[in-house]
């Protein structure tokens, strides 16, 4: 029996940075020439910005994320991506963890429902820009389906970037029939839960995918 299909989010990526290389300065005294000087230096320490997260529930459920990379190294789970969200991980802040992306568990990097070649860096644009143009100019049915269901499309206000991603993300799931979509984005779990008999992946949290796989 194969492993369950899950796609990757970029919210994964994005939790599974918990290793952050820094210099944290403090101050330090020390006598020279017989004077005392106070002088500021730099101590390498490694920072788990999920530390700080202020949700218990989603404090928790990042929590769990090695335990479900672990899961992918075994081959209990097959872990896939698409390029896209490796794009939108690009501009996400404090993603230079030591562990590697998503504490190195192996993953497969996986088509779009479409065949397209696309400017990624070049000219004035920035790269999330360029990715957003990309995206409002596809008029999939599906793809547009999905857009209503994470709540992309706001009317005469168009598009909203992060869900557009989100539709996209999905509708990569499905095209590469995913058992299971994990995320750790509790606002797009409670919109997709409402429409589940719509949506062709099961929308997960770790949580949820751990006991599935771990029985």
């Amino acid at each position: 029996m194969s492993p369950p299909r899950v796609y990757l989010d970029t919210s994964v990526l994005k939790f599974s940075a918990t290793r952050l290389p820094r210099l944290l300065p403090r101050n330090q005294r020390i006598n020279w020439g017989g004077r005392v000087h106070e002088i500021t230096v730099y101590e390498s320490v490694y920072i788990n910005p999920n530390l700080s997260i202020k949700n218990p529930g989603l404090k928790a459920e990042a929590e769990l994320l090695p335990k479900l990379a672990e899961s992918g190294k075994l081959g209990q789970v097959s872990f896939v991506i698409q390029t896209e969200t490796l794009v939108e991980s690009w501009g996400l802040p404090k993603m230079d963890s030591t562990t590697g992306r998503f504490y190195g568990a192996p993953y497969q990097t996986v088509e779009a429902p479409i065949e397209y070649g696309r400017v990624v860096f070049g000219g004035p644009s920035d790269f999330k820009v360029l990715q957003f143009d990309f995206l409002v100019k596809l008029k999939s049915r599906r793809f547009l389906e999905l857009q209503r269901f994470t709540g992309a499309y706001q009317g005469d206000r168009g598009q909203n970037r992060n869900q557009l991603l989100d539709a996209f993300h999905l509708w990569c799931a499905e095209y590469n029939r995913c058992d299971y979509f994990l995320t750790l984005d509790f606002k797009l779990i409670r919109m997709l839960r409402s429409r589940e008999s719509a949506v062709r992946v099961r929308v997960v949290r770790p949580s949820e995918l751990l006991a599935a796989v771990t029985g």
